[in-house]
Formats: C-alpha cells, sequence, structure tokens
C-alpha cells in the first residue's frame, strides 16, 4: 500500500480513538453513580482516580447515587453533545471511501455508522494502552476483564434510550457478529451461556491489524492457513495465458463485473462446473484483477469436519476476502462429493455463503444437490478440459514457460500421450524441473524427456486414482507379439479408430452425431496365458497413453451403495485424466444378471445396471479380459466395439514364443529343439514364459548353460501344474 494512505490511515484512527476519550467522559457523566459505594467514597477501581483525572481532566469526577439512568446530571447533557457534534465531525473529515479502512469496513461488509462505532470502541483496548485503561476505571470491575455488549452500547448511544436497540448489533446475525468483526466470549462469572448483556467482545487480531496499518497483513492466520490461499491481482495470470473457452471467460467477466457493481450486493454467485485443475480459479483471477481485485480460495475439505467449527473457519475465510479486497473462492470439489460429510455441513455453508457480502465464485466438478436451494441467484457456468490442439498448446506454452533445456518435439509427444487439465501441466513441468535442477550439475542441464514429465503426470493421476486402480505397464513390445493374423489385424483396426477419434469425432462432426456410445469398449476373451493383458499394455504404449488396471477387490464391497460409490470414481477420473481403463478377469464384474430370487440377487443386479449406464456414457477407452466370455452379460456385449478371442496357440506359434522367449544374453545350448519342445507341449505363452524361467533358475543352479533336457524338464513340471499328464 501507499505510504502516504498507510499515514492517512493511522491519522483517522488516531482521530477517531480520541474521540473515544469523550465517549468514556459521557459515561462516566451518566453511569458514575456506580462507582460509588454506599459510604461515598469510590472504590473497587483497578486504575486510580487520579489517572483517569490525567487521561480525561480534572473536571471528571463520578456523581453520588442519584437518579439513575435516564434521567442525566447537568454536566452530562454538555458531555452528550460534545460527542455527538465529534462523530459528526469525524464523518465530515473522513468521507466514506474504499481507499482508508473504517471507510473499507463500511463499504465491504455493509456496516452502518453506529456498528463501525461499536467496532472501533471494541477494538480500542487493543490499540491504546490510555484507553484500555480508561475502559477499565468506567467500569469499576476487577472481575470484568474486556468490555461488554452493556458497555460498549452505553459508550456508544447518544441516548439512554437507544442502549436497548443497539444490543441488536451483537445479536447472531448481525453483521457484526456473523461476519465475525467481533467475536463474544461467555464470562466465566456468569458461566456458560452468558447472557448477552454481559458477553465479553473481541475484535480479531485480523481486523485490528487492518485498522492499525491500513491493509491485512500478508500472511494469514494459523487457523486458515493450511485451508486458504491468497492470491493479489499482480500475481494473476494473464488472460492471453489462458487456453480456456472464449464463451466460458465471456460469461465469468460478464457475472464477476455485475458482482462487484456497488449496489448489487455480491450477486450473482457463480458454480464453475468442471474436473479439478481445469482452469476455473485462474479465469476468475484473472478476470478481476484488472478491477484490482485478488482472489481468496478456500478448500473446503481442509476444514474441520464438526460443523461448528466448519462455521467458525467459513465465517473467518469471508471476512478474510472482504479484508483483501479479493473474491471468495470456495472450492468444493472433495467436499461435495463426501455425501457424508456435506449434509453435515451444508446448512452452515449454505447461510454463510448466501450472506456473504462481496462476490462469491464456487467451484465443482459436477452439480451440487441443494444448492441452489440454498443460496440465492446462483449462476452456473460449466467448463470442460481444452481440446487434443488446445492440449498441446498449453503443454508447449508451460514448457517454454520453464526456460529449460528439453528433448525435440517433447510438447507434441506430452500432448499425444496426456489429456489432462491445464492445473496437472504447469504442476508437472514445475516438478520436472526441480528435480532437473537438482541432477544438474556445473555448466550441464539435464534437459526434459518426456519420460521424466510423464512421472510427474503420473503422480497427480495416481494421487486421484490410487484408491481405485494402479498404473499397468509392460517392458514388452510387437517383437514379443505371436498371435494369429486376424487377431492382429483387429488389433491394429482398434489401434486405428484410438488414433483417429479426435479426427472423426470434432473435425468431421461425428461427435454431435452420435450423442453417447462414443467410447471405445473391448473385450479381450481367452484361455489364461494367451496375451490379453500384456496386449493391453502393449497398445496403451503404442498410443502414448496411460493404461490404469481397476483393483476390483477396492472397488466391490458388501455394503449396500459401496460399489456403484466406487465405480462411479474409476469412471470419474478416468475421464477428468482421459487414461485407458484395464478391467482384469472382467467377468467377476461384468457377469450376467440373474433372476431376482433374493436381495442379493437384486442389488447385485443394480450393479450390473449401473456399470451399464457408466459405460454407455463413458467416452474414453477400455479394456475388459476374461477367461470366460460367455459369463459376460449380453447387455454388455452389445456395447462393445470389439470383441477378440485370443486362442491358444498353435504349433507353429508355440515355436516361436519359446524362441522368443529365451534372451540374447541366456547362455544356450546348441542342442535346444524348439519345434520339438513346441510339439511336445501345448502351452499358452504365459504358461511358456513360466517353463522357460523355471528352466532358467535349473540352469543358474547347475553349470549355467540352458539345454534341451533343462526346458523340458521344467515344461514338464509347468504341464503337471496345469492338471496335464505328460
Amino acid at each position: 500500500m501507499d505510504a502516504a494512505i498507510t499515514e492517512a490511515a493511522q491519522a483517522q484512527l488516531q482521530a477517531y480513538l480520541q474521540h473515544l476519550f469523550d465517549c468514556v467522559t459521557r459515561h462516566i457523566s451518566r453511569h458514575g453513580f456506580r462507582m460509588v459505594q454506599a459510604s461515598g467514597t469510590i472504590s473497587n477501581l483497578y486504575v486510580s482516580l487520579t489517572e483517569a483525572r490525567t487521561l480525561l481532566g480534572a473536571g471528571v469526577v463520578p456523581e453520588p447515587p442519584g437518579p439513575g439512568m435516564g434521567v442525566l446530571p447537568p454536566h452530562a447533557l454538555e458531555q452528550a453533545a460534545l460527542v455527538a457534534e465529534g462523530w459528526q465531525a469525524l464523518g465530515e473529515a473522513w468521507p466514506v471511501d474504499d481507499t482508508l479502512p473504517i471507510g473499507a469496513l463500511r463499504l465491504r461488509f455493509g456496516l452502518s455508522d453506529v456498528e463501525i462505532r461499536l467496532l472501533l470502541a471494541a477494538a480500542a483496548p487493543a490499540l491504546s494502552l490510555d484507553l484500555a485503561r480508561l475502559y477499565t476505571f468506567a467500569w469499576a470491575d476487577f472481575a470484568v476483564k474486556r468490555p461488554t455488549v452493556a458497555f460498549l452500547t452505553e459508550l456508544v448511544a447518544d441516548e439512554p434510550d437507544e442502549i436497548l436497540m443497539l444490543h441488536q448489533c451483537f445479536t447472531p446475525d448481525a453483521p457484526l457478529v456473523r461476519q465475525r468483526l467481533v467475536e463474544l466470549r461467555d464470562d466465566a462469572t456468569w458461566g456458560a451461556p452468558t447472557p448477552l448483556l454481559h458477553r465479553g467482545v473481541i475484535v480479531p487480531d485480523a481486523v485490528l491489524e487492518f485498522l492499525r496499518i491500513g491493509h491485512p497483513s500478508p500472511t494469514i492466520g494459523h487457523r486458515l492457513a493450511g485451508a486458504c490461499r491468497h492470491l493479489p491481482p499482480e500475481r494473476a495470470p494473464l488472460r492471453t495465458d489462458l487456453l480456456l473457452p472464449p464463451a466460458f471467460l465471456v460469461e465469468v467477466d460478464h457475472c464477476l463485473n455485475r458482482a462487484l457493481m456497488q449496489g448489487q450486493g455480491g450477486r450473482p454467485r457463480l458454480l464453475l462446473l468442471g474436473p479439478t485443475g481445469s482452469g476455473r480459479h485462474s479465469a476468475v483471477a484473472s478476470a478481476i484483477a484488472p478491477r484490482g481485485y485478488g482472489t481468496l480460495c478456500v478448500d473446503l475439505s481442509r476444514l474441520p469436519a464438526e460443523p461448528d467449527y466448519f462455521s467458525d473457519r467459513l465465517s473467518e475465510a469471508a471476512r478474510e476476502a472482504l479484508l483483501r479486497r479479493s473474491v471468495l473462492v470456495l472450492e468444493g470439489d472433495d467436499l461435495f462429493e463426501d455425501s457424508e460429510r456435506w449434509n453435515g455441513v451444508a446448512p452452515y455453508f449454505h447461510r454463510i455463503a448466501d450472506a456473504h457480502e462481496g462476490a462469491l465464485a464456487i467451484t465443482a466438478r459436477g452439480p451440487v444437490a441443494g444448492l441452489h436451494r440454498g443460496i440465492r441467484d446462483v449462476y452456473d457456468i460449466p467448463i470442460h478440459l481444452p481440446n487434443i490442439g488446445d492440449q498441446r498448446r498449453l503443454w508447449a506454452q508451460a514448457l517454454d514457460a520453464a526456460q529449460w533445456p528439453m528433448e525435440d518435439d517433447l510438447a507434441r509427444k506430452l500432448g499425444r500421450r496426456f489429456s489432462v487439465a491445464p492445473g496437472v501441466i504447469h504442476t508437472a513441468i514445475d516438478e520436472a524441473r526441480a528435480r532437473a535442477r537438482v541432477a544438474a550439475r556445473s555448466g550441464h542441464k539435464p534437459p526434459l524427456t518426456l519420460e521424466n514429465v510423464a512421472q510427474a503426470v503420473r503422480r497427480r493421476l495416481e494421487h486421484a486414482l490410487s484408491q481405485v486402480a494402479e498404473p499397468y505397464r509392460t517392458t514388452l513390445t510387437w517383437d514379443d507379439v505371436v498371435l494369429p493374423d486376424e487377431v492382429m489385424e483387429t488389433l491394429k483396426e482398434i489401434l486405428a479408430q484410438a488414433r483417429n477419434r479426435e479426427k472423426v469425432y470434432d473435425d468431421w462432426g461425428f461427435r454431435q452425431k452420435m450423442s453417447y456410445g462414443r467410447g471405445l469398449a473391448c473385450l479381450f476373451s481367452g484361455a489364461p496365458g494367451t496375451g490379453k493383458t500384456m496386449m493391453a499394455g502393449i497398445m496403451a504404449r503404442e498410443l502414448g497413453q496411460e493404461i490404469y488396471r481397476v483393483d476390483l477387490s477396492r472397488v466391490v464391497s458388501k455394503w449396500i451403495g459401496e460399489t456403484e460409490k466406487n465405480l462411479a470414481k474409476v469412471f470419474d477420473e478416468a475421464e477428468s485424466a482421459q487414461v485407458i481403463l484395464l478391467f482384469d478377469e472382467a467377468d467377476s464384474l461384468f457377469s450376467a444378471r440373474t433372476e431376482v430370487k433374493g436381495s442379493n440377487d437384486r442389488f447385485a443386479n443394480m450393479e450390473i445396471n449401473y456399470l451399464l449406464q457408466r459405460m454407455e456414457s463413458y467416452d474414453g477407452m477400455t479394456i475388459l479380459t476374461t477367461n470366460f466370455e460367455k459369463s459376460i452379460d449380453e447387455a454388455f456385449k452389445r456395447r462393445l466395439k470389439f470383441r477378440l478371442n485370443f486362442p491358444v496357440p498353435e504349433l507353429e506359434q508355440r515355436v516361436k514364443l519359446w524362441r522368443s522367449m529365451i534372451p540374447k544374453q541366456a547362455n544356450m545350448a546348441d542342442d535346444v529343439k524348439f519345434e520339438l519342445l513346441g510339439k511336445k507341449f501345448t502351452m499358452s505363452g504365459g504358461n511358456i514364459k513360466n517353463a522357460v524361467l523355471r528352466a532358467a533358475f535349473y540352469a543358474a543352479e547347475g553349470d549355467g548353460v540352458l539345454t534341451h533336457a533343462l526346458l523340458d524338464r521344467a515344461a514338464t513340471a509347468e504341464s503337471r501344474e496345469m492338471g496335464r499328464l505328460i
């Protein structure tokens, strides 16, 4: 803040504090009879009469017991007129605007003149030691440690009959209390709950700091530090750097401009719907930065789960946003999806968000139940992940901004391999550059590569998918594949469809013609060990995409509704990350529906029906593998683009598999007859792999040479374990 403004803010505060000395004088003139004992002496004072006279003037002497409140002694009338004139003079000397703290508090929090006076009176003991001591002299009670509601209302009221009316300024729904500009505390003498009249009033440190120096502290208080982050306008992203849909940006600009207009009351409220990291916060920050506003983001999932504490912290965050002249951005992605916790705090969230005086934006991944009923004037604006072309430009921009050496054509490779939110792109490159900086030596900077950036992306995707799936990778290549020609032709067709989805659906307009069922779902069936899972990994590698194998043990639950919830998480996360889903041993999840003979059958069928719906609407690539194709429900089969059977290899293919399984580095004897092994043992590729590995360990234990006898012995042992007689 400009030094001249800071100086003016401090001068304004001192003027108001100085006027409070006159208010204390008036209070003593009105209520000094409380300080005089039956004997006519003044006692029970923490501050001496001499000190009070020094601070206030020698003429201030408590009156003896007399008429009481409502009938003022003659000199009290003079003091009352003096105080009223002082308040008026201060208002004329300091016009209300947003540049100085007292005017800013009035405008941003919607406070009246009398509420500002009460706030300053409550803050005075923490801002002035002299006023703190005079307060204790005025209330003349050792047991009272902080100004009470009764004392503050008596101190500020121009007329005695206004005092009861001013008590309403400290009720829970009053602006001062609701917006956490003051906090009310129970008194130990009265116990809890203490009557409103006797409750102590405290002004939080953030408000005191704002009054003291004219702007809030750069750091957010420790109670909010873990859940809030403030972005000042000078650090907001430039609109030209955002690759977001133009229509989305125009709507955000329009709504925020209306919300920031004088008299709009902070409305409309924005509900930005889209994947995490899709640029919702950046859009808000860039829209309001030119008007001098920042953003204060609150991760609602990091606030306490207990409703009362949740309410307190959210109210404090709303106060911080107004103090910092910022739009309040409430990030509800995780909270809204936790239905049990959301239902517990929803009424508090609705009340605070609806009453917030400033502009407000709420982020969610999808529609939020009850939000429009609880908050007025909510305006929904959906946003989707950038298309593939924009993804490549985002990668290129982020890599250029990193200013670090990189391998050739890295942006194109990353854009082809990943389809992720802009936030993931920037944080992944930042992490990869940080790791490269650590590995850098004098005069040498290791370049960013596809693999180290991909690792950073995986860490972010795994964080979201780790609860229900795990990444699957294979070191095998097409050279290791031994399959019939007709199977290979179908696999090539699947790859062609996967590569050209953008061209067909977007460039050629087929997306508008097909509202659902655009996903590429494949079923790989066949005996164990025929290469179904291996082929899924090789295809993902060929396409340059990540493949995640769904862990059925973490998806299927005995509790009603939990399986559907876990499946929703699988598909939602896969859609946002644009990864290939692999359902290994899919017959356990996609099995045929049965006749309902009991509740177990009914709930099992409900799970399958839900799967059918999600498979229909899923827009990505899914690979199902099974050893029992007949057990798959017929309705699933109709939704599959490709159904591919992996047969047990014929003699010629088995011979190729025996040859390909032995690495070049292995010490192999000249007597190995692959044709004889292929003819003698009818095995799938997986069993041949096991036999070769077993023979290698036989050789390692012996003379280190892999002979035909060892391979035959290993294959015989493998066949017996398969239940076959040799």
